[in-house]
C-alpha cells in the first residue's frame, strides 16, 4: 500500500486546533476518553486469584483436601462457616474482586471520579459509602 493512501484525522484535529488557537478563537478541551471497555486488569485478578488460593496455613483455617475421608472411611462433616458481618468484612470481600468488577458495583452506585480510582480506591469506596469524595 502506498503511504498516501492512509489518513491521519488524528494529526489533522490537532493541525486545526493549533490553527483555531493561533487565529485568537477559544479551544475547547478534547472529548472525554472513551467508557471503558471491560478490558480484565491482569494484575488485579492475579491479586484477586492469590488471595483465593493462599494457603489454609495463612488464613488460619484447618488444611482439608475436597476428596479427605473422616475415620472409617466416611466423608467429614463439612465445616461450619463463620458468618462475616460488617464494614471489615465487606473490605475483605471488595478487596478479592477485580477492578473491572469493581467499576461496575462503583458506576451501579453512582460513585463519583471512579474512572480515576485504582482497585483500593474503588474497594474503600464501596466499603464507606458515607465518605464519598
Amino acid at each position: 500500500m502506498e503511504p498516501e493512501a492512509f489518513h491521519d484525522s488524528f494529526r489533522e484535529k490537532v493541525e486545526a486546533r493549533v490553527k483555531a488557537k493561533a487565529s485568537g478563537e477559544t479551544v475547547e478541551k478534547a472529548e472525554p476518553a472513551a467508557e471503558p471497555t471491560g478490558a480484565v486488569d491482569l494484575m488485579e485478578a492475579l491479586r484477586a486469584s492469590v488471595e483465593r488460593a493462599r494457603s489454609p496455613k495463612d488464613t488460619g483455617d484447618k488444611a482439608t483436601s475436597p476428596g479427605s475421608r473422616a475415620a472409617g472411611g466416611k466423608k467429614a462433616p463439612a465445616a461450619k462457616k463463620r458468618a462475616r458481618s460488617g464494614p471489615a468484612a465487606m473490605g475483605r470481600e471488595l478487596m478479592a474482586l477485580t477492578k473491572a468488577e469493581l467499576y461496575e458495583k462503583a458506576a451501579a452506585a453512582g460513585i463519583p471520579g471512579r474512572s480515576s480510582m485504582n482497585h483500593d480506591q474503588l474497594a474503600q469506596a464501596l466499603s464507606h459509602p458515607g465518605r464519598r469524595k
